[in-house]
């Protein structure tokens, strides 16, 4: 099952990191698996045997779902952890998630020695539509997901 690599950059902390392009089995993989359940049936049973067909079919579904899963792994950035997939369905989720990273990020022993993310600040700017109702509220309020 050889899966296509390419180097991206993710959307949050802009760091670099290689993730799968193809979510699904490619035309090698699925050859290969062929010839492997055909090998494997000639093994079993000394000759081709419709046997052979549901292995075939059981290696096609267990390599799909691994190839699945490989792919969904590797969308969540190693750096910050930050979910793409996540942040299309729900960005609050994607929020709770790169917070909790970054909080087990700050526990764990092996990232003692790694360089400190350089997380965006986002600042929101409240516009004056009713300068009477809004009373000393602050420009430039925090919104970084630091805690």
């Amino acid at each position: 099952m050889i899966q296509k690599r390419s180097e991206c950059y993710c959307a949050f902390c802009k760091n670099t990191r290689k993730i799968y392009t193809s979510k699904h089995l490619n035309f090698a993989g699925i050859v290969g698996l062929i010839l492997f359940s055909y090998l494997l049936t000639h093994i079993l049973w000394q000759h081709a045997d419709v046997r052979g067909l549901a292995i075939l079919a059981l290696f096609l579904v267990v390599g799909e779902g691994f190839s699945q899963l490989r792919w969904r792994q590797s969308m969540v950035c190693t750096h910050c952890g930050f979910d793409p997939v996540l942040y299309i369905k729900d960005v609050s989720q994607a929020a709770v998630n790169i917070q909790n990273f970054i909080k087990r990020r700050s526990e764990k022993p092996e990232y003692l020695l790694k360089p400190a993310l350089k997380l965006p600040v986002r600042k929101m700017i409240h516009s004056d539509l009713n300068n009477q109702q809004q009373e000393h509220i602050s420009i430039g309020k925090n919104l970084s997901l630091r805690g």
